[in-house]
């Protein structure tokens, strides 16, 4: 009876001992918070190849598949972080309702921190507001479309172009400006009207 005794309270130390193991190994609610992060964007990932659509949706040959690469997706975030699925597993079972409130308030911190880059890479991009329009292209100012490094810059003028007709920039676009044969027309029209 003593041995058995013994026996349960060393099991029962190690099992106690588990959540403190694997904070030990950098398991920590904080991570747990950003390995589900990293997991939902990869099962989104992979979600938008196919479509997103629902499984009921798919045939089995694509619902299978899918499946597949959902798992594959998991997996390279676990070994991302260093972790394996049995550790993750083990510690979000066994985590308390504090613990809990560490993970939500980590994913929290985590969306604001994204969303914060995402602005300030907005705002990079946007510049400082202002614009330079060119109001054309001119052998003082080129544009060059495509270069490569260390070429010199060169501009291709395309000969169809020199011979286009010229459009009168007051008429409206898509209506033919009138020509003087109309204006003859017109004029002889009118004439006759006065006889």
């Amino acid at each position: 009876m003593k041995t058995r005794l013994s026996l349960m309270l060393a099991a029962s130390s190690l099992m106690l001992a588990a959540p403190a193991l694997a904070e030990d190994d950098g398991l920590t609610p904080e991570k747990v918070a950003a390995i589900q992060r990293d997991e939902a964007a990869a099962l989104a990932k992979v979600n938008a190849d196919y479509g997103n659509r629902k499984p009921s949706e798919m045939s089995n040959a694509e619902r299978g598949q899918s499946i597949r690469d959902q798992q594959k997706e998991a997996a390279k975030v676990m070994e991302k972080h260093g972790v394996s699925a049995k550790e993750f597993a083990t510690f979000t079972a066994r985590m308390t309702p504090e613990d809990n409130q560490r993970v939500a308030n980590e994913a929290r911190r985590l969306d604001d921190k994204a969303k914060a880059e995402k602005e300030a890479e907005a705002k990079k991009r946007k510049g400082d507001g202002e614009v330079h329009i060119q109001q054309g292209f001119s052998d003082a100012d080129p544009v060059e479309l495509e270069s490569e490094e260390g070429a010199e810059p060169s501009v291709d003028v395309d000969s169809s172009l020199e011979n286009s007709p010229v459009v009168e920039m007051g008429a409206p676009a898509g209506v033919p400006a009138k020509s003087s044969i109309s204006r003859k027309k017109a004029s002889r029209s009118g004439s006759r009207r006065g006889r």
